[in-house]
């Protein structure tokens, strides 16, 4: 069970209580442990989902950049449709122009990394003030301008900006109070899991296979995590092949 994830052992001890607590009892050593445990899975409850593996914040961050990237698009393609039209005058075209360079000259910038897109959207927040003329004289539905969606497209900037800055501040304050968790939460486990075999061999009314009833699916969720561990020792026992030859 070493390799169990908090994120294992959310889900193991969940389905421990939920589903095999009848099983965990039947041993003194269970009794004994049920209330650690119990403890031990609140604990990994509270944290923050990013620290246990979840993909709260990674899911925030993916529609935010959804968001942000529509926006985006929507402003491109609006200009673009200036752009081409073959009778828009010259004035129209140049705030168009004008409006691209300040704020998102080629649609391949919206590929880029969640930081980079932020960091934009920072730097052009400063420049919104005096393009607002520009953008306002392209309409939209529903009464908007592009002032309105250039806003919605820098606004959804920085809130990648401030999504990354918790990530990173809750990594920080939450990686060792993790471990540490992570740590005596599967300690527990293997002293349970000890106390349990020896009870088994000393006590012919206990069930030979008790052991599986408890620890039946933190077993089942090791077994992935043990297989990546082997395929990542045998990729470091094969040598790397030697460079070719530099061409003199």
């Amino acid at each position: 069970m070493q390799l169990l994830t908090l994120s294992d052992l959310k889900l193991g001890l969940t389905d421990l209580f939920d589903k095999r607590k009848p099983a965990l009892l039947r041993s003194s050593s269970g009794k004994t442990y049920e209330p650690m445990l119990a403890r031990k899975l609140e604990e990994i409850s509270a944290l923050p989902p990013v620290v246990i593996g979840g993909k709260a914040l990674a899911a925030e961050l993916e529609e935010t950049d959804v968001e942000h990237d529509g926006f985006g698009k929507a402003v491109w393609y609006m200009t673009e449709a200036y752009l081409r039209h073959p009778q828009v005058s010259a004035e129209t075209v140049a705030a168009a122009m004008r409006i691209r360079r300040a704020f998102i000259p080629a649609l391949s910038e919206l590929k880029a990394s969640y930081a980079d897109e932020a960091r934009a959207a920072i730097e052009r927040k400063k420049i919104l003030k005096q393009h607002k003329a520009d953008l306002e004289r392209f309409p939209a539905a529903g009464g908007e301008t592009l002032h309105h969606w250039i806003s919605g497209f820098l606004d959804a900037g920085e809130r990648l900006h401030s999504m990354l800055s918790d990530r990173a501040d809750m990594k920080e304050t939450s990686r060792k109070g993790a471990g540490a968790l992570r740590a005596a939460t599967i300690g527990l486990l293997s002293r349970l899991r000890a106390g349990i075999a020896d009870e088994v061999e000393h006590n012919p009314k206990l069930p030979p296979d008790l052991d599986a009833q408890v620890f039946g699916y933190l077993d089942e969720l090791h077994v992935p995590r043990a297989a990546a561990a082997r395929v990542k020792k045998a990729k470091k026992a094969v040598p790397e092949a030697p460079a070719p030859p530099e061409i003199a």
